[in-house]
């Protein structure tokens, strides 16, 4: 279901966002007068996206809490603030294009959880080696877009935004708080590819059976070496393993010892 989540708004981003006349170049962010009327397909997409991360909002606080749970919430808290503030105060063009970059890294990265439960599974190393593939796309879309252009963005925030947008309105309270809210998710993404660069190099580079880092403690349930890496930085966390599920398999494999000790 996640796959089908980001692949759509992927889909329907790229079109939608790519087709506006003010896409490119960046400075035609900020020459909007602050009343710009918004086709009905971008405002259909603004909607959608934020009840999404509504959702995600409300996702987090339900599901079983990691190591990196306040990152994760602060994440999609700033973000629906910043899609309401953008919408709601003429920065639709800055915000519509934050939206797009955010989606694409997770599409790889959730059809590789699904090649390695398929690979546990059938126990087929082909589906391992196309997890693996899809791990290292994820790795490499994420760097592009959530470092490289986002951090572009960012940037044209702060230096192409304030000269711009004074030249047709006040900039006000609810742009310089967009402003920091930016920066804050620049810094969420610059945190959680430092997860998947730590995970990724002991898991492709050096072979070593490498835990979740978002684990707290050894009571916690964790992930098989590969699924750890997989799940390294995702919206929607994979469920935690059923204890009674694990309490089974110790038994059985108890039982095979001393069956192979007998």
């Amino acid at each position: 279901s996640e796959v089908l989540i980001y692949g759509t708004f992927t889909c329907v981003g790229v079109p939608v966002v790519m087709s506006q006349p003010w896409v490119w170049p960046s400075v035609q962010w900020w020459q909007a007068d602050g009343h710009e009327v918004m086709g009905a397909d971008l405002r259909c997409y603004y909607i959608a996206y934020m009840g999404r991360y509504v959702q995600a909002f409300v996702s987090v606080l339900l599901e079983h809490k990691r190591k990196d749970f306040t990152e994760m919430l602060l994440h999609h808290f700033v973000t629906v603030v910043v899609i309401f503030l953008s919408y709601t105060y003429g920065y639709s063009r800055v915000g519509a294009i934050t939206m797009l970059l955010l989606d694409p890294a997770d599409v790889p990265l959730h059809l590789a959880k699904i090649c390695k439960y398929i690979a546990e599974a059938s126990g087929k190393q082909c589906w391992q080696t196309l997890a693996d593939r899809f791990f290292e796309a994820f790795a490499m879309v994420f760097f592009v877009t959530r470092l490289l252009i986002f951090g572009y963005v960012v940037g044209s925030c702060s230096v192409e935004g304030p000269p711009n947008v004074r030249q047709h309105r006040v900039i006000g309270w609810q742009g310089w708080t967009c402003l920091g809210l930016m920066n804050m998710l620049l810094l969420l993404q610059c945190y959680w590819f430092y997860l998947i660069m730590q995970i990724a190099v002991k898991v492709l580079f050096l072979g070593q059976a490498v835990e979740d880092v978002r684990y707290d403690d050894e009571n916690s349930p964790k992930s098989s070496p590969k699924l750890a890496a997989l799940d390294a930085r995702t919206d929607v966390d994979m469920p935690p393993p059923d204890p009674a599920s694990l309490s089974e398999e110790r038994e059985r494999e108890r039982e095979s010892e001393r069956d192979g000790g007998g």
